[in-house]
């Protein structure tokens, strides 16, 4: 008996991980090397329950996938909830804000001190020095500091690797990759 099979018979392929379903494949692929290309009937019924459990998988991802684009759907919808929510509750507290400012001003221009203590919190007035700038041309280059930045530019690194030139530290590679698309 093929070493592929008795991995594709100990278990149904439906209950075997992702794994074990890829190393069965691999058994198989290196079983037909070894039979010269030849498939026996038994050896396609093998490929066959192989394909069918990874079709399996493939639509268990599938349907996860659109569960979470469901999800991600409603996080977003709550998320714009929340920033409508923010905004009204942002624009009610500066309203709350400006009505204790001024009734901790009216406090103090009576000659008390401007604080109040209530079941919510406490509120006071602070005085605070806070800069304004009027025209930034007009402040001397001493007052100003220079950042830079730098980043490799890859798109130009990698055209120039694949034309044939030789940069230190940066080769171009061969990738495979598997594409998904979902409906």
């Amino acid at each position: 008996m093929e070493p592929w099979a008795t991995t594709a018979r100990r278990a149904p392929m439906s209950k075997q991980s992702t794994f074990q379903i890829q190393q069965a494949a691999y058994a198989w692929l290196d079983s037909l090397e070894a039979s010269d290309g030849e498939i026996t009937p038994e050896a396609q019924a093998d490929l066959d329950a192989i394909i069918g459990a990874a079709d399996n998988k493939a639509t268990a991802l599938f349907f996860a996938r659109q569960r979470c684009k469901s999800m991600q759907a409603e996080a977003k919808e709550l998320a714009d909830i929340a920033k409508v929510q923010k905004a009204r509750w942002c624009a009610h507290e500066q309203r709350i804000m400006g009505l204790l400012k001024a009734l901790l001003e009216a406090k103090e221009a009576t000659g008390e001190p401007g604080k109040v203590k209530a079941a919510w919190g406490s509120a006071s007035l602070r005085r605070v020095k806070s800069l304004t700038v009027l025209d930034e041309a007009a402040i001397p280059a001493t007052w100003w500091t220079m950042k830079t930045t730098s980043s490799l530019d890859k798109a130009r690194l990698k055209s120039a690797l694949a034309g044939g030139e030789s940069i230190p530290g940066a080769i171009v590679t061969d990738l495979v990759s598997a594409t998904i698309r979902s409906k």
